[in-house]
């Protein structure tokens, strides 16, 4: 069939950036999903498209409630950071790249709008060895799930970002 599996891991942690376009986490998973698509997909972006935005509708709703909380505390906010190993669906966000497939363009323009708002701080391209998603929806994963897991923390390494203008640049 044409069915595709969609998986997303969702995770608050503490980041450090390293050198080399790597980053480190440290934390916890707090949401995961995998789950078969109930759409037919046409092409492994549509695939990848359909995952993010099963893991962003969670994500938003997690991190509405943690701003919440950190408002009352009076400490900063906790910025969501989508990250894809799909170069293809990367480029669709960022850089404005489009889809012939018409069905999956209010995704993808749901997601830049959110991005555009602020909503998602930051959308990362990083290697695929260092997605933990991958343990949901390939027969030969890699081990990043694994590893986070046993550890609680993980390097990543970074393959592309946008430098979004800070307040004064804008």
């Amino acid at each position: 069939d044409l069915s595709s599996q969609l998986g997303f891991v969702l995770m608050l942690v503490n980041e450090s950036t390293d050198v080399d376009n790597t980053f480190s986490i440290r934390g916890n998973v707090i949401h995961y999903s995998s789950t078969k698509c109930k759409r037919v997909t046409r092409s492994v972006l549509a695939s990848e498209i359909y995952g993010m935005v099963n893991g962003f509708d969670i994500a938003i709703a997690i991190a509405t409630t943690l701003r919440m909380i950190t408002e009352r505390l009076g400490i900063p906010v906790i910025p969501l950071v989508i990250c894809t190993d799909s170069y293809s669906l990367y480029e669709c966000l960022v850089k404005l790249g489009t889809t012939k497939e018409k069905r999956l363009m209010i995704d993808i323009m749901a997601l830049r709008q959110s991005y555009e708002r602020r909503e998602i701080t930051e959308i990362r391209w990083i290697n695929g060895e260092d997605n933990p998603a991958d343990s949901f929806t390939k027969t030969s994963p890699n081990r990043a799930l694994e590893r986070f897991v046993d550890r609680n923390e993980s390097t990543v390494r970074v393959e592309g970002w946008v430098q979004r203008p800070t307040g004064s640049d804008v």
